[in-house]
């Protein structure tokens, strides 16, 4: 059976595509870390925007990741549950909530980053020092109307 060419190119070759395989197979990889400690990367991702100061409020976390305010009430209530978050009534809006790391979410936020290391060492061995540094440098900028740096 022969290839039919599109003018567009091959999904393969997007590199759109291809950022979305590998996010899904590193997402996978940090979803299997977090599974014992009954975590998901998107209680991770909560975790590090608030941390980071990016979020401020469960409305903040869930423009910028981009799921459903529900969904961020979930995942806050569960971050509460095991005093990884705190959340509290804004004085000036109460119907807002101040959301606060506590130790114990900077735990297994280090725990995180740690494990973090550890496959971005792996990458880097795949891709070799230099290409690995290019590629930081390419998601750092592409990341950039995300968090706001840009």
């Amino acid at each position: 059976m022969e290839a039919t060419t599109h003018p567009e190119g091959l999904l393969g070759d997007s590199l759109a595509f291809r950022l979305t395989v590998l996010g899904a197979v590193v997402q996978k990889e940090f979803a299997q870390h977090l599974k014992e400690a009954g975590l998901t990367p998107k209680h991770l991702g909560v975790l590090n925007v608030v941390d980071r100061g990016l979020a401020r409020t469960q409305d903040d976390v869930a423009t910028l990741m981009q799921v459903t305010p529900g969904m961020v009430v979930r995942l806050v209530d569960h971050l509460e549950q095991r005093d990884l978050l705190t959340r509290t009534r804004d004085p000036i809006n109460r119907r807002r909530h101040i959301l606060t790391v506590t130790e114990g979410g900077a735990v297994v936020l280090a725990d995180g980053a740690a494990f973090a290391a550890t496959v971005d060492a792996r990458l880097v061995a795949t891709a070799g020092p230099a290409l690995a540094d290019r590629l930081d440098e390419a998601l750092t900028a592409l990341m950039r109307p995300l968090t706001g740096d840009g």
